[in-house]
């Protein structure tokens, strides 16, 4: 079950990195409508360990592919680097934790939520990823945003994240529950 789901997914990303336009074109868009240039965040896979890296760091991209154990799937979405990011009105840290006995990564923007998982969970805090949106509301929120779903499967330990409301319902069917929207980011398509 875990290969098939596994392979839905791939095929699904496939098509959506097949389809989605230059990241220079997203970015561009996001400027404009913020006036802050965005980057990719990447999810970097591997199926042999059940595991997600979720980040914005195309060297750490690299090293995991060069490992031989993850393959990279596609540009979840954009967000604001660290760097300019503190900068933007609105947005919050995006906040990495990684459980090397769960083989899981997963990305808040709660810090409650980081202090539980490191005291109660077994997780890492791996520091912040980039910068994004809470809400949409207008004080926090910027034009263009999507909601980015989370989705946690507790047979497998592992958290799934997505902008494409059609592929979060698929993985409804597969065990994952839904944990809501994690994040209002920028979309890869």
């Amino acid at each position: 079950m875990k290969a098939i789901l596994f392979a839905l997914t791939t095929a699904a990303l496939a098509l959506q990195a097949y389809c989605a336009p230059a990241a220079a074109a997203i970015g561009s868009r996001a400027a404009e409508a913020c006036g802050f240039p965005t980057i990719p965040l990447y999810r970097v896979v591997s199926d042999s360990i059940s595991d997600r890296i979720f980040t914005t760091d195309a060297s750490e991209v690299e090293h995991a592919l060069e490992s031989g154990v993850y393959v990279r799937q596609a540009v979840l979405a954009y967000v604001y680097s660290n760097t300019t990011g503190p900068n933007v009105p609105g947005a919050v840290p995006f906040f990495r934790l990684g459980s090397a006995a769960n083989t899981d990564h997963y990305i808040t923007t709660s810090w409650d939520e980081v202090d539980s998982a490191v005291a109660s969970n077994g997780y890492e805090y791996q520091g912040i990823v980039g910068y994004v949106f809470a809400d949409t509301s207008a004080a926090t929120g910027c034009p263009g945003t999507v909601a980015f779903h989370r989705s946690f499967n507790p047979q497998l330990e592992d958290h799934f994240f997505t902008t494409n409301v059609s592929e979060a319902a698929i993985l409804a069917g597969e065990g994952y529950l839904d944990q809501g929207i994690a994040a209002y980011v920028f979309p890869p398509a």
